[in-house]
C-alpha cells in the first residue's frame, strides 16, 4: 500500500514591505530576519 503524507507550506507577507523597501531598503533588509524569527517560534 502506498503512503501519502500532506505537506502544509506557509507563505507569510510583511504589510507595507513593498513600500518600505522602496523607502528605506536597508531597512527593509533588517525587518527580514526578524519576521523570519517569528515565525519560526
Amino acid at each position: 500500500m502506498q503512503e501519502r503524507r500532506l505537506a502544509a507550506i506557509m507563505f507569510t507577507d510583511i504589510v507595507g514591505y513593498t513600500a518600505l523597501m522602496g523607502l528605506d531598503e536597508n531597512c527593509a533588509f533588517e525587518v527580514l530576519p526578524k519576521n523570519r524569527e517569528i515565525h519560526s517560534a
